[in-house]
């Protein structure tokens, strides 16, 4: 197991154990109306199953936010210093530069990591299946277990794994050439 899936994988259980209980979703679940009961049954699934739910949604948000962030600051350093300089002698206020001269630069830098950090975020999402929560790999589990199919089962999630990120690959290079067509005018 990779260092990455380590400490997600702790933060799981961390954010499991630890924070949920300060939100008192329990209790907030039991107070609820009938109709918010039934939103949330729809959006969520079995309201059993939202404390797991939302301990899994806040680790991955963390976890991926911090490699985001990181992406984000690498982009814009990675504008050169002239950029900058430049923008500021044409007497552009900081958040010109930033908006109209910085950015647009960085995010051509920025699109490739970030793509390939979205796609991991898609194959780390595999890591909430240890918390209950129904998502492809934990479905895949209960129907190999139930149907006694575990080789069709995993080519199937496999597939469908390869599928969500192979179109997302297609998606972020497609990006990539339009943003690199608007770089070169």
């Amino acid at each position: 197991m990779s260092r990455r899936w380590c400490s997600s994988l702790s933060s799981i259980f961390f954010i499991s154990s630890q924070l949920l209980p300060l939100l008192d979703i329990e209790n907030r679940i039991a107070g609820a109306t009938p109709e918010t009961l039934r939103v949330l049954t729809w959006l969520f699934g079995p309201l059993e199953l939202l404390p797991n739910f939302l301990s899994g949604l806040i680790c991955l948000a963390l976890f991926e936010g911090a490699y985001v962030t990181e992406i984000v600051r690498a982009g814009i350093e990675a504008v050169p210093k002239g950029q900058w300089e430049a923008a500021r002698a044409l007497g552009l206020h900081a958040g010109q530069v930033m908006g109209e001269v910085v950015l647009p630069q960085a995010v051509q830098k920025m699109v490739p990591a970030l793509a390939g950090q979205f796609i991991a975020l898609i194959k780390d999402s595999s890591l909430i299946s240890l918390i209950s929560i129904q998502e492809l790999t934990f479905t895949g589990t209960e129907l190999a277990v139930s149907s006694g199919r575990v080789f069709e089962v995993w080519l199937t999630v496999a597939a469908l794994y390869f599928l969500l990120c192979f179109g997302l690959a297609r998606l972020f290079g497609w990006l990539e050439r339009r943003l690199g067509r608007y770089r070169r005018r």
